[in-house]
């Protein structure tokens, strides 16, 4: 009879205990031409989002995630041009938004 009272007290608290609603995916290298329905799915969502037009009337969208080292974070934008993925990371970005780009979001 012992051995079934804590039995069931060792279910009943494991039954108690909280998982985190959220969980924040690892960032994953996406890759070229993906569609951003593929690239959502694999990296979950953004932090954030910035859309520019160029001067050419293109449409540059950037999706920001962060990754996550030991004791830091990194900015990791992910570039889709026409809902494509073109590029990713800190170079990419700096490279691709000049001052005459049109910040849309």
């Amino acid at each position: 009879m012992r051995n079934f009272l804590v039995v069931g007290l060792c279910l009943g608290l494991i039954g108690c205990a909280h998982t985190p609603d959220l969980v924040e995916k690892p960032f994953v290298e996406p890759q070229y031409g993906m569609t951003k329905l593929q690239m959502t799915d694999l990296l979950g969502k953004p932090d954030s989002i910035e859309l520019y037009k160029k001067s050419n009337q293109t449409r540059v969208e950037f999706y920001i995630y962060h990754r996550q080292y030991q004791s830091s974070r990194e900015k990791v934008p992910v570039c889709l041009i026409n809902q494509k993925v073109v590029g990713w990371g800190k170079t990419f970005y700096e490279d691709h938004v000049s001052q005459d780009d049109i910040r849309i979001k």
